[in-house]
This record gives C-alpha cells, structure tokens and sequence, in this order.
C-alpha cells in the first residue's frame, strides 16, 4: 500500500509553496486489493481508500471515502479528483473509471486540470426558508433557493451578484435545528469575469463545519446556474480556499481542478 497525501482545487498549479496553494487535501490509500476493513481513524482529513480491478474495459479503480471520523462518504468530489489524479499516473492512462456507491466516474488530465464527469444533477427552486435570518443573522439575506436530493440532501442558497460570501458567518451546529440539508451558499461574481461565481459550503450536521472545496457542491451549482452559465469558474471562499471548473452537458457535468501531491508515505500491504 502507498499514501499519497494530495490537495485538491488548488487555485493554482504553479508559484505557490505547498503551505499556502490552498484547496482541500485528502489521504489516497492506493491499495493492491479490495480493503477488509475501513481505515483506521488516524487522519486530520478525508480518506479515500482505492484499488484497480479489471474489466472487460480495462482497468476499474474502486473508491471509498471516509471523514476522518471514519464516517463513510456518499460522493466525495476532492477525494476522487485526488484518486484520479494518482491513478492515472500510476496506470499510465489517458481516461480512467472509478467507480464509488456503485456510480461510474470518468476521469481525466487535460491543460494541467485533472477533470470527472458526474451524472447531472437536477435542482428544483424552493422559497428561501425564513430561517435564513436566524442562521446569517445581522447581513445580507439570500435572494433565491434551491434543493437537490431528499431530505439530507443540498439546499442552496443565492446572494445578490457580485456578494462576497466571505462576509458570512459559519451557521454552525444551529444549523442542525433548522435542516438536515448541507447548504451551499453562492453568489454570481460577474465583476470579476463570465461565468465566475463564488461558494461556500457548510454541513454540521454530517460532522463538516466548513469545508475547503467541495466537488459534490459544485457539480449542483453547475446545475443551479445553467440558466445563466454553460461553464462555471467557482472559488471556494472558505478560509482555505479552492478553484473548481465546470463543463455542463445535457445530461453529464464534468468537474475539474489542479491537484498537488504534498507527500507519500509506502508501507508494506
């Protein structure tokens, strides 16, 4: 077995130290067959757990990914885009599946990106719940919601163009009082370019106050935003920070960012 600790939706690939690219880092287990157990709670980070299989179409490299209370992962956007990034360097390949909870995951490097493309999800408009104003007290309220999956899924949430999201305040466990959704906040950035929007994501209630930069939040606002934007150039406005891409299709969105290897570790399988 190796490790390979990597930073995904980092918001450049070159002229920055490894201490300050930002993105979200996540610990690649890639195994040589499939893992008995989950892995052990042992890490600050998300941990993905990985192993090649073959197929009738070549390689397939399945992927588990757990939080660092080892709490499994239904869809874990930086943790594929980590396991894509090690695995295609490994295999030598030009495209790759990974397949996880039983869903298929292209993946593949172009121009320095590392990219996946995911099933499209749909998101229905909602009312913005009144709520909102407990939980972002004393600032700007959002203008426009969203929800995509069930009960536990993703609420959405727009501000105004050109908001920045940075001025919020983590809702924190009182979130927990008001919805089981995760919530992903936006807002469109157009002074700073077409097609630019900013994020943030927050989900106390599944153990992530603030997470770094999401894939799976990302691959709903490419959705979310369609009416307006084809692609999308999202920055992730958590303390840490991260650059996510999108390619919308009618029925696939492709999600695609840098990834920086930050160290490896081999230990004995």
């Amino acid at each position: 077995m190796a490790e390979h600790t990597i930073r995904a939706f980092v918001p450049a690939a070159d002229g920055f130290s490894v201490e300050s690219v930002g993105g979200n880092v996540c610990l690649v287990q890639a195994l040589d067959r499939t893992p008995a157990t989950p892995p052990e709670n042992a890490s600050r980070h998300t941990v993905c757990q990985s192993w090649a299989e073959e197929a009738t179409e070549g390689p397939v490299v399945f992927v588990r990914c757990f939080t660092p209370q080892v709490h499994p992962i239904e869809c874990c956007g930086h943790g594929l885009l980590a396991v894509a990034h090690i695995w295609l360097r490994r295999l030598q390949r030009d495209l790759l599946i990974l397949s996880m909870h039983q869903s298929t995951v292209h993946c593949w490097r172009s121009d320095g990106l590392t990219w996946l493309r995911f099933r499209r999800e749909s998101v229905v408009a909602a009312t913005v719940p009144a709520w909102t104003a407990a939980v972002f007290p004393q600032q700007p309220q959002p203008v426009a919601a969203a929800t995509c999956g069930g009960e536990r899924g993703y609420l959405v949430l727009q501000w105004p163009d050109d908001y920045d999201l940075g001025d919020l305040s983590p809702p924190g466990r009182g979130l927990t009082q008001w919805s089981q959704r995760a919530v992903i906040c936006t807002a469109a950035q157009p002074a700073s370019g077409n097609a630019a929007i900013t994020l943030r994501y927050f989900a106390p209630q599944y153990g992530v106050p603030e997470d770094a930069a999401t894939g799976s939040a990302v691959r709903v606002l490419a959705d979310y935003w369609s009416h307006r934007f084809n692609t999308l150039s999202a920055v992730q406005c958590s303390p840490e920070g991260g650059l996510l891409m999108t390619r919308l299709a009618p029925d696939h969105v492709e999600v695609g960012g840098y990834c920086i290897p930050t160290g490896e570790v081999a230990n004995d399988a």
